[in-house]
């Protein structure tokens, strides 16, 4: 006898548009940081370094909201696939949960 499993699709459906709805805004985030650091970068001389160290950490935030925005997609995307293969029969027992960033 085999075994059934049973899923609850709008949860997790409502949870992968959760995720996609946070990688959009980080994506976000990153682009307003990105002009951020031109214009800092572009005003360093005047400011003897002091914007251009600023410019550093705020890129350093930049590089985390775009690593992060991608984890966010990837865990939408491997709901939303589970969910497709589950309603279509061909699940392959959450096994592309581990398999993690491409």
């Amino acid at each position: 006898m085999g075994t059934t499993v049973a899923m609850t699709y709008a949860p997790i459906e409502a949870t992968a548009q959760g995720f996609t709805a946070q990688a959009q805004t980080l994506r976000v985030i990153a682009k307003v940081l990105n002009a951020l650091v031109q214009v800092l970068r572009a005003m360093a001389f005047a400011s003897l370094g002091t914007s251009l160290a600023l410019a550093q950490y705020y890129d350093t935030i930049r590089d985390k909201c775009e690593k992060l925005a991608k984890v966010c997609e990837e865990f939408s995307s491997d709901l939303k696939r589970a969910v497709a293969e589950h309603k279509a029969g061909t699940y392959k027992a959450g096994s592309y949960f581990g398999e993690g960033i491409r």
